[in-house]
């Protein structure tokens, strides 16, 4: 096989895979034509057919690529069990810091699956879950305070990663790294300068 001809071939379907993600951004879903997608990536209706069966077949690539990676980030949690007392906040703002730059380097998928996506209650549900599995391990572990509901903490975590990411990350105004540095201080230490003890 000519391989040049291949190369060539993976540089046009990843123009597509990269249109597509701009449009289905820009413009939802639904509204996001074929003919908007190839106009974008300067390409042919007939190019796009050759690597892709219809558009719903490229978003569920793009989706599962996307999720796949995320899913394993929103995972990272677990790796904080094992570990002593004073490693714990380094390795919480390194696990954020991964998934922030990630989202950074896909902002136009962030977009759609934080804003956009149809399933953004599932996902979040699913988020949740799996944060809460990892926040009891740790609270088992010790890390985390027992007298938190690991519930409500979950939701706070997910829902604030969202926002952060949308209002701070994907507009530019902070990098990846001030964002993970500046949630886990709020996350590892709280609000109050000194906390109240109970009955105070």
């Amino acid at each position: 096989m000519d391989r040049k001809k291949v190369g060539k071939g993976e540089v046009s379907r990843t123009r597509l895979l990269q249109a597509a993600a701009d449009e289905f951004a820009a413009n939802g879903y639904h509204r996001a034509r074929v003919s908007d997608i190839v106009r974008r990536a300067g390409l042919t209706q007939a190019a796009f057919y050759l690597y892709f069966p219809s558009k719903e077949w490229l978003y569920q690539e793009l989706m599962e690529a996307f999720f796949k990676k995320l899913w394993e980030l929103s995972d990272a949690g677990r790796q904080v069990t094992p570990l002593a007392k004073h490693e714990v906040r380094g390795r919480m703002e390194e696990n954020l810091l991964e998934l922030f730059r990630f989202f950074a380097e896909m902002p136009e998928l962030t977009t759609i699956v934080l804003s956009q996506a149809e399933e953004g209650e599932e996902l979040h549900r699913k988020l949740a879950e799996m944060v809460s599995t990892n926040l009891r391990n740790n609270q088992e572990a010790g890390h985390v305070r027992a007298d938190l509901s690991i519930e409500v903490t979950a939701e706070s975590i997910v829902a604030m990663l969202y926002r952060l990411t949308i209002r701070f990350l994907l507009t530019g105004e902070k990098k990846a790294e001030q964002l993970a540095e500046e949630a886990v201080a709020l996350l590892a230490y709280g609000m109050l300068q000194t906390a109240p003890l109970k009955g105070e």
